[in-house]
C-alpha cells in the first residue's frame, strides 16, 4: 500500500506538471477570491502578521494584502507537479532568471565554503532547482510528517543535484564537513526553531523565536554567508531568483549575528511582501500575548 501510495503522488505530480504557470496564477487567483478563505485558519494567521508587521497599514489594505498572500501560497501549492516534477527535467532557463550570481561566485573563490539563507519568498524549491545546476550543495529539510510526500520530496530534490539533510546531530555534522571542504549549503531560516535551537530576536521590529544555526556554522566555519531569494514574474512569466552581497556583521557574537540575519530576510521579503508565507505563526514565542 505504502508503495502504491507514493507512486500515486509521483503520477499526480507528474500530471500537475503539465499545468501552465499562467493556468496555475489564473486557478489560484479565483480560488484566493472566496470568501470562504477568509475564514481559514491561514487567513486569520496571515492577518493576524500583517497587523504587527505593518502597524500603519488600514484594515482594508491589510485584508486586501492577506488575500494576495494567500493567493501566493496556493500558486505554490499548485506548482508542486511544475517544480518537482517538470522543472528538473527542462531548460532552467526558459522559467527562472538569476540576479547577482556573480557575487556568490567570488566568495567560493575563498575555498572556506558558502553559506545561503532564504526566506519562504514565492516558492523555495525554485532555488533548489537553480542551485542543483549550478554547484553541488547541501539543504536543510525537516521531513514531512506524511511518509508518502517525504518520499516524493526527497527524489525530487535529489533529481535537482541537492543532497538533503535533517536538523540533527548528523546532519549538521555533514554540514560543516560539506562547509570545511568548500561546499555550499542552503539554509529557509525564517521559520520558528525548537526552543533550544532559537534565540529571541527582532523581526520586523518585534521580538520572535529565531535560528541560530545560521550563524552558529558561520562562526564555526567561518564560511562566507548571502541571503537568496525567488519571486515569481507576473502573469505566469516564471521567476527571478536573486542574490546578495556577502553580508557582514555576522561573525561578531550570536546576537548580533542573529540579528543581522534577520534584518536581511526583512529586506529579501520587502521586495515583494504579498508572495511571503505570513501564514506562520512566526510571532508564537514573543513576549506579545493572544496573537494567535
Amino acid at each position: 500500500m505504502s508503495l502504491l501510495l507514493t507512486k500515486f503522488l509521483q503520477i499526480l505530480l507528474f500530471l500537475m506538471g503539465f499545468l501552465p504557470l499562467r493556468v496555475i496564477s489564473w486557478a489560484a487567483a479565483c480560488i484566493g477570491a472566496s470568501k470562504v478563505l477568509n475564514h481559514s485558519s491561514a487567513f486569520l494567521i496571515t492577518t493576524a502578521n500583517l497587523r504587527l508587521v505593518f502597524p500603519g497599514l488600514e484594515k482594508k489594505a491589510i485584508k486586501e494584502l492577506a488575500i494576495s498572500s494567500i493567493k501566493e501560497t496556493l500558486k505554490t501549492v499548485f506548482e508542486m507537479g511544475f517544480v518537482w516534477s517538470f522543472l528538473p527535467r527542462k531548460d532552467l532557463s526558459k522559467y527562472v532568471s538569476a540576479q547577482g550570481f556573480e557575487k556568490i561566485k567570488k566568495s567560493l573563490d575563498y575555498n572556506k565554503g558558502l553559506i545561503l539563507f532564504a526566506p519562504h519568498l514565492s516558492n523555495i524549491e525554485i532555488i533548489l532547482n537553480y542551485m542543483g545546476r549550478q554547484v553541488p550543495c547541501m539543504a536543510l529539510y525537516t521531513p514531512s510528517k506524511n511518509k508518502h510526500i517525504d518520499k516524493v520530496m526527497l527524489s525530487a530534490r535529489t533529481r535537482m543535484g541537492v543532497t538533503m539533510v535533517e536538523p540533527n546531530l548528523s546532519g549538521i555534522k555533514s554540514i560543516l564537513e560539506n562547509l570545511n571542504k568548500g561546499g555550499v549549503v542552503i539554509i529557509a531560516s525564517d521559520q520558528v526553531p525548537k526552543l533550544e535551537g532559537g534565540m529571541l530576536s527582532n523581526f520586523f521590529l518585534i521580538p520572535a523565536l529565531t535560528m541560530t544555526l545560521v550563524s552558529k556554522l558561520k562562526m564555526k566555519s567561518k564560511a562566507p554567508c548571502h541571503s537568496i531569494f525567488c519571486t515569481r514574474v507576473p502573469n505566469g512569466k516564471g521567476f527571478k531568483v536573486r542574490f546578495s552581497e556577502e553580508i557582514a556583521g555576522m561573525d561578531l557574537d550570536l546576537q548580533s549575528s542573529v540579528d543581522r540575519m534577520n534584518e536581511e530576510l526583512e529586506k529579501c521579503i520587502m521586495n515583494s511582501p504579498e508572495q511571503y508565507s505570513w501564514e506562520y505563526k512566526r510571532y508564537k514565542h514573543s513576549s506579545i500575548e493572544g496573537i494567535y
